[in-house]
């Protein structure tokens, strides 16, 4: 069965639903999917041109590219927020009936400063119908797994940009998401706070497994993250190369495995160098 994008639930920015089964065995598929914009003078700009790929159960997919590339443009397309032109977006294995969840991290954590730190967790459970009791404790579970235990009544100004970030994951996650979509969820932080974001997102992910979309900037982040990195041109926005990174997550830390990481993420670079440099250029 296909369930269109316009269907999925969205539920950092959706309306109200009702809570539903869980389906197994879902994959993403993006099918020649393209972007056109059209200013008002009618001249027309391609954001992205036959994008064709997919996500399986319990893997972690990043796209990296240039400047300009159509990264997050892709990905507000798959979680609903923008139409394609042209293609579509859909899950192969829903159960019948079902509207298959998404969940969103935004590169700003997108928090709402007139809620508590709790409350901003129990968002997306409130649009799905959870009731009060099972939202509080499941929103509490969370705020305990990514180390905000005790920081339940504090309001987003009073956190650290790490900290609000961790809220916004947490967030993401509570509702068991059937896909996770973050959009460079790392980029406004620190080095420092970065690197150690990178280990929390990881600890955090394989707790859950749960297929991922990971629009970044950075290649070594998509390189220490992903099962696959999908690089995109400049625009139009085409898929150059699909760069499988097969060493198991938990090792790719060990002295042993540091060269093939370093000569995947030399690949990358070496496929996006001369788009990137242009974009630069051109400012």
């Amino acid at each position: 069965m296909r369930s269109q994008s316009q269907h999925f639930d969205v539920v950092t920015v959706g309306a109200h639903h009702e809570q539903q089964p869980r389906g197994d065995n879902m994959r993403l598929v993006l099918d020649h999917l393209s972007k056109t914009y059209r200013d008002k003078s009618g001249n027309e700009t391609v954001a992205l041109d036959d994008i064709n790929f997919s996500v399986n159960e319990e893997e972690f997919v990043a796209i990296v590219g240039p400047s300009g590339c159509g990264k997050s443009t892709l990905l507000s397309i798959v979680a609903g927020l923008s139409d394609a032109t042209t293609g579509s977006v859909y899950f192969d294995g829903v159960l019948e009936g079902r509207s298959p969840r998404i969940g969103i991290v935004f590169q700003e954590h997108a928090l709402f400063p007139w809620r508590t730190i709790q409350k901003n967790v129990e968002f997306g459970l409130e649009q799905i119908g959870i009731g009060k009791k099972e939202r509080t404790a499941r929103a509490r579970e969370w705020l305990r797994k990514v180390g905000l235990q005790g920081f339940e009544d504090k309001y987003p100004h009073q956190l650290s940009g790490g900290m609000r970030q961790r809220v916004g994951i947490a967030r993401a996650l509570v509702i068991e998401p059937d896909l996770l979509l973050m959009d460079e969820p790392l980029s406004a932080l620190d080095a420092q706070v970065r690197l150690i974001m990178q280990d929390e997102l990881l600890r955090l992910w394989q707790s859950v497994r749960q297929k991922t979309l990971y629009v970044t900037h950075n290649i070594d982040e998509a390189v220490a993250l992903a099962d696959r990195v999908v690089v995109l041109s400049r625009r139009p926005g085409r898929i150059v190369k699909v760069i499988p990174i097969d060493i198991p997550r938990e090792a790719r830390k060990a002295h042993e495995h540091q060269v093939q990481l370093m000569a995947h993420a030399e690949e990358i670079w070496q496929t996006i160098r001369r788009d990137a440099e242009q974009a630069f250029l051109e400012g």
